[in-house]
């Protein structure tokens, strides 16, 4: 198979996706305010995908985009156990988004000593897991362990990846998961 090709699964899940509403069970969305129409595509073009890239310009939107595209997927039933992996100093600007975006969502922050982090790492209270990207290296058999199989892992600042030889990019690859959605307002880097 080509690497530019669309796997058969992501083909028909767009052709057999059901209505947002149904998915939901009638139930509405509450925003704290009304996203821009091509912020609306954005979601729509990532709850549909199992991998993608957002590589709108910084500034548009990007998280919001994600954290409501993760928050229907929550909802309808179509994942259960996402992993979000950030820059250090972003971590708490995605904490705040998600309360914003998404208050009923439970989300965990992997941080604190080894021992702590091992706990978080196997918790399964939260759905949503907010790791740097410098703890992938520390944390490495507890993040690519058969046993922790991710839903959807979300690389914010992808281009952290960009270089295949790389320890955080060759970890980022044996992560086991579903979907993959990659954010970045400078793709081309």
């Amino acid at each position: 198979m080509r690497d530019d090709s669309v796997r058969l699964a992501d083909r028909l899940f767009l052709v057999l996706q059901p209505p947002l509403e149904y998915l939901l069970g009638g139930s509405t969305v509450e925003v704290p305010f009304e996203p821009f129409p091509y912020q609306y595509s954005g979601i729509a073009f990532l709850f549909a995908r199992s991998s993608a890239i957002l590589a709108d310009e910084m500034g548009l939107g990007k998280t919001m985009q994600a954290i409501m595209a993760t928050r229907l997927l929550l909802r309808s039933g179509l994942a259960r156990n996402v992993l979000l992996i950030c820059p250090k100093p972003l971590v708490t600007n995605w904490i705040r988004e998600f309360r914003q975006w998404a208050p009923e969502i439970p989300v965990s922050t992997v941080a604190g000593n080894q021992a702590t982090r091992q706990f978080i790492w196997q918790a399964p209270q939260a759905p949503v897991r907010i790791a740097n990207y410098e703890l992938l290296t520390r944390d490495e058999n507890l993040i690519t362990s058969a046993e922790q199989p991710y839903d959807l892992v979300i690389l914010d600042e992808a281009q952290r990846v960009k270089n295949r030889d790389s320890a955080t990019s060759q970890i980022v690859r044996r992560i086991p998961r579903r979907r993959s959605w990659a954010l970045t307002g400078t793709p081309v880097e």
